[in-house]
């Protein structure tokens, strides 16, 4: 409640300082959740709570707060985004607290965040946001960006000495509404070990990944592909591919699917994810859903959910 608040004050100083140009936004997602009758649950996943502006032709700015289950308390409030863009003639500098580049053209192809993070995210591929510098250009439909980030995320502190540099270079659109896009990421990180002798050596972790998408009449289509190595006392390898789908009934109505294999030496996980989306209103999801976690060997576990959005 308190944080409302002061995003609300806030929101209405900005807006007297810089008028029509500023929005403010929310965004909040939450599950109730089938397993079997000793485990079920309303469960509240994420809420966003967005200001953002321009301040000329050439400075914006955002801030977002995300509050969700899962942190040191029951539900914690993080800062996702705090960041300012400058438009030059070279191209975008951003600085700050900011989203990263590695799934989000891949996660707007998708287009159900509230029903499920990204696989690079649910793998700790990558993280969502991250704080540091970012620069975008764009030639035609060809769009490239690099960032220098801490590596460790929006939830914590730097913790040592090394940065995460992270590239992406999408052909086509960014946002997959029609037409179709392709595209590559790369990231590379260093980091301190303990060898196997006692001493203190350095490692590293490297993500690679492809993605496609394409839309055909009522039809949306994605894939991806990702590998992640980490080379420190033995050198592991880590494989990724996930296909999603989108099927546009009507205005109101419209169903999904995603299958998501990870292979990283220990038993294969496969997540499949299959529903459909009800929106009586631009500001309200409502969609049931089933999540099918097959772990190799093992019996799959299954989880009914009906999922909902709301966002302003």
């Amino acid at each position: 409640m308190k944080l409302r608040v002061i995003i609300l004050a806030l929101s209405i100083g900005v807006t007297g300082l810089y008028g029509v140009d500023t929005k403010v936004g929310g965004d909040a997602f939450f599950h109730y959740q089938y397993e079997d009758a000793d485990n079920n649950e309303f469960l509240f996943k994420r809420a966003y709570l967005t200001i953002s502006s321009k301040v000329s032709d050439n400075i914006s700015y955002k801030f977002q707060a995300d509050i969700g289950s899962g942190g040191p308390t029951d539900y914690s409030v993080y800062l996702k985004n705090a960041n300012i863009a400058w438009k030059t003639d070279l191209g975008k500098l951003t600085f700050g607290m900011q989203g990263m580049n590695m799934f989000k053209v891949q996660e707007n192809t998708w287009g159900y965040r509230f029903i499920s993070k990204m696989p690079m995210d649910l793998a700790k591929f990558s993280s969502s946001a991250d704080l540091g510098v970012r620069f975008d250009k764009k030639w035609g439909d060809l769009t490239a960006n690099v960032m220098l980030t801490n590596g460790a995320g929006y939830k914590k502190q730097e913790n040592d000495k090394y940065k995460k540099v992270s590239t992406s270079v999408t052909y086509g659109e960014t946002k997959l509404n029609e037409g179709f896009n392709a595209g590559a990421v790369l990231s590379h990180e260093g980091y301190d070990y303990i060898s196997e002798g006692g001493n203190v050596e350095t490692g590293s972790s490297l993500v690679i990944g492809g993605f496609g998408g394409t839309v055909v009449g009522a039809l949306r289509l994605g894939v991806e592909y990702s590998m992640k190595t980490t080379s420190d006392n033995t050198d592991v390898t880590a494989n990724l591919f996930s296909l999603y789908t989108h099927y546009k009934i009507n205005d109101h109505i419209s169903a999904f699917g995603r299958h998501d294999i990870l292979d990283d030496g220990s038993p294969q996980d496969q997540l499949s994810i299959l529903g459909v989306n009800y929106m009586p209103e631009k500001a309200l999801s409502i969609a049931p859903n089933l999540l099918i976690d097959s772990e190799e060997d093992q019996d799959p576990e299954m989880t009914y959910r009906v999922s909902f959005r709301f966002k302003l």
